[in-house]
């Protein structure tokens, strides 16, 4: 089951909505947002140096560092924001957030009835 919330990505003084998926698989140490390339392009991002990384099934993956965005999540009247390494995978087709960007936005996730809340 998967949960796409409604978020805010903001690079400076340009903000851009979007549905985020909640992967809460994508384990990271830090915050984390993967971004595809044309909702980069309208933050502004710059792709920098390319990682590539082991994903499920022992694929390699490739991607693009871009710098740090803040994450907006609003809900009952209640604002979180987080300042997260964004980064760019060209094949990707939506924002996603790591664990750690989930849990510093504060995000509960009940799977079973697809609700969120924040904390």
């Amino acid at each position: 089951m998967a949960i796409r919330i409604p978020v805010i990505l903001r690079k400076g003084q340009v903000e851009v909505k979007v549905k985020a998926l909640l992967n809460t698989g994508f384990e990271t140490d830090e915050p984390v947002v993967v971004v595809p390339y044309d909702i980069a392009l309208n933050l502004g991002l710059k792709p920098s140096s390319k990682t590539t990384y082991l994903g499920p099934g022992s694929i390699i993956g490739e991607a693009y560092l871009a710098g740090e965005v803040e994450v907006i999540v609003e809900s009952d009247n209640i604002r979180r924001s987080v300042k997260a390494y964004a980064v760019i995978e060209p094949k990707e087709s939506e924002v996603v957030l790591s664990d750690k960007a989930i849990a510093e936005l504060g995000i509960v996730i009940d799977l079973k009835n697809s609700k969120w809340w924040l904390t």
